[in-house]
């Protein structure tokens, strides 16, 4: 639960830093967060003194934006902070400062949206940072495809962060999708758009120019430094591993630019990168039998494992549970199945040095 909520922080922190790092050159920009509910995001960056130059924009409902608003106001220390200039109630702005601005608008109704944004000073002709968190799925996909669109078309310098589901077809996404509905919040987008490609193809099909995405399991693997992991994994006993990585496998985090110089891309420019021989490929496939219960294969008594195919003749099989020396626990080994000369030879494989990130829980 914890890792789950400090995942997608950290994928935003980190995207928006890079944004205002990148940026340090431009006299002026901005950040326009679509949806922030009570994200405290603008405290946070006003607090390290990130936003000596930079204005940020909350859109929600009219409901929510007052309620933030008079949460604002009665809390002295985020009152200090924002510094209130005495601007709000002047149309849909709930809550106004001289470097932040709370709006009442509806997403869904993109005039309404645009006009209020021009009422608060938003500029169209200098950086902007769009930020979406689990906000556009909730929204008619075409509504949320014009505003994708609205944002590319309209702005000169313009940056996205999408943090979103995905994968509705396996157990777990059927579930999530489930529970969403439950709360009369249907995730719109994932029939349209149900993993990283489709999301992609949306940004680019909308006017955007540079596109990269990724799941959260690779967020957390090649963007987030090793002593950071290794900070996390101290924090408390963990042993969720499976449900963690399932987790972080249907969530993703997505940017995209237009008419940055240079380009905005903050997944791939720290990005620890994972070195392979040759272009990834498909091994093919073998017919499965089932072994007898006293098999000479040794290291197949196993289960809730992973294998995979990785040669014509040889399988790797790593993770679930058995039997080790004499105890039952998860398996630390990785098992490799070789076909030769018509027979198959088994053989367990175990690191020397185990990866501290990862132990005995690769995913």
């Amino acid at each position: 639960f914890h890792r789950g909520y400090y995942i997608r922080a950290r994928a935003v922190d980190h995207c928006v830093q890079d944004f205002l790092q990148k940026t340090q050159r431009h006299p002026r920009t901005q950040i326009l967060s679509l949806g922030a509910g009570f994200d405290s995001l603008y405290f946070r960056l006003k607090d390290m003194g990130l936003l000596h130059r930079t204005v940020v924009y909350e859109v929600d409902f009219p409901n929510v934006a007052c309620q933030k608003a008079t949460l604002i106001k009665r809390v002295k220390e985020l009152s200090a902070l924002v510094g209130d200039t005495g601007g709000e109630g002047l149309g849909v702005i709930t809550f106004s400062g001289e470097d932040y601005k709370l709006l009442g608008v509806d997403l869904s109704e993109l005039s309404e949206l645009e006009r209020a944004l021009e009422e608060a000073g938003l500029d169209n002709e200098i950086p902007t940072l769009f930020i979406a968190e689990v906000v556009l799925t909730y929204m008619e996909n075409r509504r949320s495809d014009a505003l994708i669109q609205w944002a590319a078309e309209c702005f000169s310098q313009a940056c996205f962060l999408l943090y979103e589901q995905m994968h509705p077809e396996d157990p777990f996404g059927r579930v999530m999708q489930q529970h969403f509905s439950q709360l009369n919040s249907a995730l719109h987008s994932l029939a349209q758009y149900p993993d990283c490609e489709a999301q992609q193809r949306r940004f680019f099909e909308k006017g955007w120019t540079e596109c990269s995405v990724m799941d959260m399991n690779e967020f957390f693997t090649c963007c987030t430094p090793e002593d950071e992991q290794q900070r996390v994994q101290a924090l408390e006993p963990f042993d969720e591993y499976e449900e963690w990585h399932l987790k972080c496998s249907h969530y993703f985090v997505l940017t995209a630019s237009k008419g940055m110089e240079p380009s905005w891309t903050p997944l791939l420019s720290n990005m620890t990168v994972l070195h392979r021989d040759g272009p990834v490929s498909m091994a093919g496939s073998i017919t499965a039998t089932v072994c007898a219960m006293h098999s000479e294969i040794p290291g197949l008594r196993r289960y809730g494992h992973r294998s995979v195919l990785i040669k014509p003749n040889v399988i790797l099989t790593t993770g679930g549970f058995g039997e080790e020396d004499g105890q039952h626990c998860r398996m630390r080994n990785f098992h490799v199945l070789i076909k030769h000369a018509g027979y198959w030879k088994a053989g367990c494989v175990k690191k020397e040095n185990p990866d501290k990130r990862w132990g005995e829980f690769p995913y």
